[in-house]
């Protein structure tokens, strides 16, 4: 140091490291034994569950909550049991419903199901459906759950236009924050504009110092589609999009069809998919089926019709088992086609606990090297996360896209993952 030179006393910043990656991690005895452990409580408390809710209907039933002066069952649960009050009416249903569903409440009972599984699936059970349910449901995320009761519930055209009366914009100017409520192909076509231009190909990798997180770049890419300098550099653009990639909304000088991008950047790119016989229903009339918009949810047949109305959408049939998907299985590739379907089936990352949905690879269960085809039943969708440890990592998967993958972790424990339950909706579930 020169001499004069004043020595500075600043603490450097600190740097925030990341613990790498690692094989072994959590392989050792103890971690082992914490894991069991945990699982088994889980076990322990959905037993107890299956109990209290047999309990709860008995209690009920003679209204014996109208002596401690409670006003309903749930408010008795909320004030005695200390829970919360949307847990105490889970509990009051489960109990009313668990009733005419043997099946459903010997699996809660044993510990085989939990009750937050349970609870959106009791939404769509009958004593047709109890049986077939209670084998599936075990193996099924919250999420999973969460998605066959959406799909068998579906849209009405009256919740459609419930639903569209009821969008908005929200302002919060302190903040600078806002939100939204949007129809699902109004928000499946925001999300996809945005999501396209946040991973388009000139962002810096995750190791480059000018690297921003995807949820920064959404931020950037709203802001972007909304200014003068977004609209010179994209031009035009047409509303809608649909399974072939139909062009974004909106531009100074719309030209319908044209498949442009929204502002520049790609495409709004929306899936539709639509049971035909619901799709070609007496006019003004929903046939027999169900339509949702992929990410979004189900939608009505009025709005399946406006979006096929727009001429802008590529409509694929095929069979049941999907095999007609599977014309090139020695291609490397998956084609568009098999992508879409996969999509649909996986609802994003299936390494179980996972789900992550906005950058997605799909990968062959059995190398495409090592002579595995390309068929859906080989191909399966991971987030990059996850696609690394299956390749660097150590992890291992066995088994059925179309049906269940067991992942099994480099120090040997295993767990499961099955399809999005309402990817063919081949249980009986009520609508």
């Amino acid at each position: 140091m020169p001499p004069g030179t004043a020595q500075s006393t600043a603490t450097p910043p600190r740097l925030r490291t990341r613990r790498p990656l690692g094989r072994n991690r959590g392989g050792d005895t103890r971690s082992a034994a914490l894991a069991e452990s945990m699982v088994a409580h889980q076990r322990a408390i959905s037993v107890h569950q299956g109990a209290m809710v047999g309990e709860i209907a008995e209690f009920c039933a003679a209204e014996a909550f109208v002596g401690d002066g409670a006003l309903s069952m749930a408010a008795w649960l909320a004030d005695r049991c200390r829970v919360s009050v949307a847990a105490a009416r889970t509990l009051v249903v489960a109990a009313e419903k668990l009733g005419g569903l043997p099946k459903l409440a010997e699996a809660l009972s044993a510990g085989r199901l939990t009750l937050d599984v349970l609870a959106p699936v009791l939404a769509v059970a009958t004593p047709e459906s109890d049986a077939s349910l209670a084998e599936a449901a075990v193996r099924w995320s919250v999420r999973q759950a969460q998605e066959l009761a959406r799909s068998a519930r579906g849209m009405k055209d009256a919740d459609a236009a419930k639903k569209f009366s009821g969008r908005f914009v929200r302002f919060d100017d302190p903040r600078c924050a806002l939100w939204a409520q949007l129809t699902p192909d109004a928000y499946a076509i925001v999300k996809s504009t945005l999501v396209a231009r946040a991973t388009r190909h000139d962002h810096p990798s995750a190791a480059d110092p000018d690297y921003e997180r995807l949820e920064a770049r959404l931020a950037d890419a709203l802001v972007e589609v909304c200014t003068e300098r977004g609209r010179r550099d994209g031009g035009t653009g047409s509303g809608g999009g649909g399974g072939g990639g139909g062009g974004g909304g909106g531009g100074s000088d719309p030209d319908p069809g044209s498949g442009r991008p929204l502002f520049g950047g790609a495409p709004a790119h929306i899936v539709v998919h639509a049971d035909l016989s619901f799709f070609l229903g007496d006019e003004g009339a929903e046939g027999e089926g169900n339509a949702s918009i992929q990410g979004a949810g189900p939608i009505s047949a009025e709005i399946v019709r406006r979006l096929a109305c727009e001429g802008i959408h590529t409509i694929s049939l095929e069979g049941p088992d999907g095999t007609i998907l599977d014309q090139f299985p020695w291609n490397r590739s998956p084609t568009a086609a098999q992508r879409i379907e996969i999509s649909r089936r996986d609802g994003g990352c299936r390494f179980p606990g996972c789900g992550y949905s906005l950058l997605t690879n799909v990968h062959h269960l059995r190398h495409w090297i090592n002579g595995g085809p390309t068929v859906l039943s080989n191909l399966i969708t991971l987030c990059p996360a996850h696609h690394s440890r299956v390749h660097e990592l150590g992890w291992k998967m066995s088994g059925d896209a179309n049906e269940l993958v067991t992942f099994t972790s480099p120090h040997g424990r295993q767990s499961i993952s099955s399809p999005s339950p309402a990817w063919r909706r081949s249980l009986p579930v009520r609508k």
